[in-house]
């Protein structure tokens, strides 16, 4: 099974401002499921210019308890993994975020992609 959905939202800041703010939401004393994100690689193409990052979070199981019951469930953290291109010539990020945790039984991934403004480049 298979199920997509496509969401998309303008956020009226500056491209680096939304960069920024994505780059370093986590973690924060608001989202207390979120426990930890630590940056394993990060690169530069000398060539384009763009930065490379993956990253890994680890995240409370907020899984209910009667669902925790199966065997491969039954874990403290979740990890997750991020990867993200910079490029700031184009004022483009794209990132792929997956669950590593149950990788070998489903796959849960999420593309985003953060771009300047067509109606206005100053957001």
């Amino acid at each position: 099974m298979v199920i997509t959905v496509e969401l998309r939202k303008l956020y009226k800041y500056p491209f680096e401002t939304v960069v920024d703010s994505h780059l370093n939401k986590y973690p924060t004393p608001l989202e207390q499921n979120i426990t930890a994100v630590r940056t394993a690689e990060e690169n530069t193409d000398l060539s384009t210019g763009i930065i490379y990052r993956r990253r890994i979070a680890t995240c409370k199981n907020v899984i209910p308890a009667f669902l925790r019951q199966i065997s491969s469930l039954k874990t403290a953290s979740i990890y997750l993994e991020e990867e993200s291109w910079l490029d700031k010539r184009r004022r483009t990020m794209s990132i792929k975020s997956r669950c590593l945790t149950w990788a070998k039984y489903a796959t849960l991934k999420e593309e985003s992609m953060f771009k300047a403004s067509q109606e206005n480049p100053n957001w």
